[in-house]
């Protein structure tokens, strides 16, 4: 997603969450007087800093959401803060616990049951254990939950796929193939609760 897309996406993101009475009351009132949930945009200097320190270029559509925004005041019902770009960082330094987590899942001694070839074990071990471990953490803990960008699962556009993990659900799902996908999951999440609030 480019800086223009980003814009009108995020313009929209930003007034419908702040019509929701439960989320809103979260925020800070300048949020309101500006009906913008995001920051003044990252200057290249600062993302070229964040990739030098990562040793990795960022994905396409996290750059250009940067270029847009430094961080994001809640995304929706259970990711609460985007990052700034300076905060970005892999999960040992970022999130120790949830990388002692990942690094118990990766050891997992087996075999599973109905599983004699072992191809259970071998996924839940990468996609629970490996993956998770070498993870870019892009969020700040929100309804105990943080978003995760693989770097070394990357599509044909250069994006890395990208999820969510959960402790009261705790296993990760990599469900979205970019971050751009990632954001617009939690949004349209978001209207779905909403609505089925309003119906009930």
């Amino acid at each position: 997603m480019p800086p223009n897309q980003w814009q009108q996406f995020l313009n929209r993101l930003s007034r419908d969450l702040l019509a929701d009475p439960e989320l809103s009351e979260q925020l800070p009132d300048e949020v309101f007087d500006s009906g913008w949930l995001g920051f003044s945009p990252a200057t290249e200097n600062e993302i070229q800093a964040t990739e030098n320190r990562l040793g990795k270029k960022l994905p396409p559509s996290l750059r250009s959401f940067y270029e847009v925004t430094n961080g994001w005041r809640c995304v929706g019902c259970f990711i609460w803060n985007i990052l700034p770009v300076g905060e970005v960082g892999w999960l040992p330094e970022t999130v120790p616990h949830l990388f002692k987590i990942a690094q118990d899942v990766e050891e997992t001694k087996g075999p599973f049951e109905k599983d004699p070839g072992g191809r259970r074990l071998r996924d839940h071990r990468n996609e629970q254990g490996t993956r998770v471990k070498r993870s870019l953490v892009i969020t700040s803990e929100g309804d105990a939950s943080h978003w995760l960008l693989d770097p070394e699962t990357i599509n044909t556009k250069g994006e890395w796929a990208g999820g969510r993990w959960s402790s009261w659900n705790p296993a990760m799902s990599w469900n979205a193939d970019s971050f751009a996908d990632l954001v617009r999951d939690e949004y349209e999440t978001f209207l779905k609760l909403t609505a089925d609030r309003q119906d009930s």
